[in-house]
């Protein structure tokens, strides 16, 4: 039975811990096009000219070919060239003039080969002792902070994660790096951690407004080292200097799943390689599991950020007809233009359906909601998604140095939406703090209002300390059985 349809006439804290490469902490979705190990290692040499220039090149040229929207390369160029300005090492023998002249010669420089030739001078300025090193990743990271929220360099430890973490779950909040949790019998709990605390820097390096993947990648490392962390806790008026020893940390499952009745109710935090496979294991298990015949199956997706683009096709494809429409990449090549197609058998069999989702839901959980929702397909409940409706790739740079996150394509529902900024807005918006719940206001008039008047009728009495937001869920279900 389709909820929606007897519901209505009318028809992705981010999850990141410091056991995860940094690119899957991103509230986007990446394409798999990984470096190998040999790619990632960190240079241990001084940089030379021509070493700088085989990276800048290989950095704009990439950059023009794969960006979502076209890229005047020189606009590209100059920005980098004014991350140079931060720098404390002066360069320029007359300083902020010399910088001025780079930046116009560069902006009548008329082609990427005179572009990057401007920006390996300007890097070869910088004195030895990793001057040139700091000036390249400056550089960089100007370039890349000019095309949107989730482009960016991307460290070769995010890409080769060393072998030990501090085992947090970890969310940026505000531009503050926050503890959501620390791992039970981890590093981080041993340590004193606890759940609200602000990292505010990692081994003297500020936290604020860093990327989150890289400030996963800085709380790894070897086994038995610890990073030396200044936490700031609510309540405590000076900052906690809190060493936890790093060590192996076993990360969670992706997926995980329950009964309710004879509800199967299915938590997906991230898409990993493990995922499609476990969500066709969970139903399964919970047909055998119900004394009775499976009722419907909540879907989870609340916290869920993204992960591998491929993996979310797979499980929108497990949940739809076979051979319908799940999403549309709009890019500028061939690889980043394309159709997601529902290819796997549904392995629902016309259960009804709820997705659950929050304002951290993103990128492929939001790929996947939208779909559901799209074709009528599952009753969507909780807040407004993230809105991260864009694919990155991972474009490896040479010499080790690290990839560049690039935005490729951009996400458009079955339904022709884009996704970018709007995401997907819930059949029943809930309210979990004051357990409001509402109507999307375009099925307002439609909506079945019997089930509304039972799917309230659980918020408003779920016992305190319970998940409102699933009891809405398992309401609805009962709502959709057979009478």
């Amino acid at each position: 039975m389709d909820i929606r349809k007897l519901a209505c006439v009318i028809p992705w804290a981010i999850f990141a811990a410091a056991w995860l490469p940094g690119v899957h902490a991103a509230p986007a979705l990446e394409q798999a096009r990984s470096p190998s190990q040999a790619q990632v290692q960190a240079p241990a040499t001084e940089l030379t000219r021509e070493q700088v220039a085989q990276t800048l090149t290989a950095a704009v040229t990439q950059i023009a070919a794969q960006y979502v929207d076209p890229v005047d390369t020189r606009a590209l160029s100059v920005r980098g060239l004014r991350g140079l300005a931060a720098l404390s090492t002066p360069a320029f023998p007359d300083g902020a003039p010399g910088l001025t002249r780079a930046i116009q010669a560069e902006e009548a420089a008329a082609d990427i080969p005179a572009q990057t030739e401007i920006l390996t001078e300007a890097v070869m300025r910088f004195p030895l002792a990793g001057g040139r090193a700091a000036a390249l990743d400056a550089l960089l990271r100007a370039m890349m902070a000019g095309l949107g929220p989730y482009s960016r360099l991307a460290v070769p430890a995010e890409l080769v994660p060393p072998p030990a973490s501090v085992g947090l779950e970890l969310s940026m909040t505000q531009g503050q790096l926050t503890v959501v949790r620390p791992l039970p019998g981890g590093p981080g709990e041993r340590a004193g951690i606890k759940p609200g605390d602000v990292i505010e820097s990692i081994d003297g390096r500020a936290s604020k407004d860093l990327p989150l993947p890289e400030a996963v990648s800085a709380l790894r490392g070897e086994v038995g080292t610890s990073p030396t962390l200044f936490i700031k806790r609510a309540g405590v008026a000076t900052p906690l200097i809190v060493r936890p020893v790093r060590g192996p940390v076993q990360p969670p499952p992706s997926l995980v799943w329950d009964l309710n009745g004879a509800t199967a109710v299915i938590r997906i935090g991230a898409f990993d390689r493990s995922t499609a496979e476990s969500l066709r294991a969970a139903l399964k298990g919970a047909a055998m599991r119900a004394d009775a015949p499976l009722a419907g199956v909540v879907l989870d997706l609340r916290g869920n950020a993204g992960g591998l683009l491929d993996v979310a096709e797979d499980v929108g494809g497990m949940l739809l007809k076979r051979g319908v429409r799940i999403a549309t990449l709009r890019g500028r090549n061939e690889a980043n233009a394309r159709k997601l197609i529902a290819r796997q058998p549904n392995i629902t069999a016309g259960l009804p359906m709820v997705v659950l989702v929050d304002g951290q839901t993103g990128a492929g959980a939001e790929i996947v909601t939208a779909a559901l929702q799209d074709h009528g397909r599952a009753l969507v409940i909780g807040r407004p998604t993230a809105g991260a409706g864009t694919i990155q790739t991972v474009l490896p740079l040479p010499e080790g140095r690290g990839a560049l996150i690039v935005t490729s394509a951009r996400v458009y529902r079955a339904n022709g939406a884009r996704l970018e900024g709007t995401g997907v807005t819930p059949d029943l918006l809930l309210d979990p703090a004051t357990r409001q719940l509402t109507v999307r206001p375009d099925i307002a008039p439609d909506f079945n209002t019997a089930v509304q008047k039972q799917v309230a009728e659980a918020v408003t009495t779920a016992p305190p300390g319970t998940d409102p937001t699933l009891s809405a869920a398992l309401a609805a279900i009962t709502a959709a059985a057979p009478r």
